[in-house]
């Protein structure tokens, strides 16, 4: 059975992101001397809708830190990791108009998020967000800007909270209609390898029928560790007992287990005021022995 003990026993972190990703400011070279510094033999980037920077396998190569590359494809009701993918130029033009589309909507729900905001401190601006995240808005920075630069409330989580309540992001979650089998077909015709990330932020109770559908269509991966309660899980289960509940999705099937900390740093997740790390969250080198062909 796949365990998860002991922080000490992650040696690779299979879900991180540089600033090449939308919610991350950290620069690619330093989210790879923060994983060697942390311990970690290897490391997962997977960009959000966004293509890798591929000159970091030579860096990589200079850390003797094993590297794979991918995207984080934001899908509805769940978003698809793919690693160890060749895109025929074509196809990377397609993903790029289909990307930018992304961006431009998620900039549409951050200006209309203010909007609403301003009912509660008109000093809330897109501008003042952008000036204090130094990166083009998005909700997660807005959020940041509440707690951190405006002391609105002591927490990600309590900002979130009240976010909820008041329904101040109804309508404002879904930027992509891209189906997940949609996604696990583009990463296969680039050769590549799907797994499904932190499935348990798929909403309404949707897993296993989810899980069914995407094994159908040739998933490869689930992500099993993660850390759901500092990334805002409403739920009242513990991340051990979503992981547990992640295996007993996967009874039936053949796919392998991945894990990660989703580390955006240096930006804090939602439980906590303290960054997230790379190797917080992650698997063994048994277990990363999966995605042996898509490291270099």
């Amino acid at each position: 059975m796949f365990s998860r003990t002991k922080k000490q026993s992650v040696q690779f972190d299979m879900h991180t992101h540089s600033d090449r990703s939308r919610e991350s400011k950290i620069p690619g070279r330093l989210l790879l001397s923060l994983a060697k510094h942390n311990g970690l033999q290897g490391l997962g980037i997977c960009e959000q809708d966004a293509f890798p920077d591929e000159t970091l396998y030579a860096y990589a190569a200079k850390l003797r830190l094993r590297l794979a590359l991918g995207i984080e494809f934001t899908c509805k009701d769940a978003n698809i990791i793919g690693f160890g993918m060749d895109f025929s130029s074509k196809e990377k033009c397609a993903l790029e108009a289909r990307f930018a589309d992304i961006r431009q909507q998620v900039t549409h729900n951050t200006t209309r998020f203010i909007e609403r905001l301003k009912s509660w401190d008109s000093t809330v601006s897109l501008e003042r967000v952008a000036a204090f995240a130094a990166k083009e808005p998005h909700p997660t920075f807005v959020l940041q800007y509440l707690v951190h630069g405006r002391r609105m409330f002591p927490s990600m989580a309590a900002a979130r909270q009240f976010i909820a309540e008041e329904r101040l992001d109804l309508g404002l979650t879904n930027t992509s209609s891209r189906h997940p089998a949609e996604a696990i077909e583009i990463i296969h015709r680039a050769g590549g390898i799907a797994i499904w990330a932190h499935p348990f932020l798929t909403p309404g109770g949707k897993q296993q029928s989810l899980m069914d559908a995407l094994i159908d269509v040739g998933l490869d991966g689930v992500e099993a560790v993660y850390p759901y309660r500092e990334h805002g899980y409403m739920g009242d289960e513990s991340n051990e007992v979503l992981q547990a509940r992640t295996l007993s999705l996967t009874k039936k099937s053949d796919v392998f287990l991945s894990g990660g900390s989703d580390c955006k740093y240096p930006i804090s997740p939602l439980e906590g005021m303290r960054p997230m790390l790379p190797g917080e969250y992650g698997i063994t080198s048994q277990e990363a022995e999966c995605f042996d062909r898509v490291f270099q």
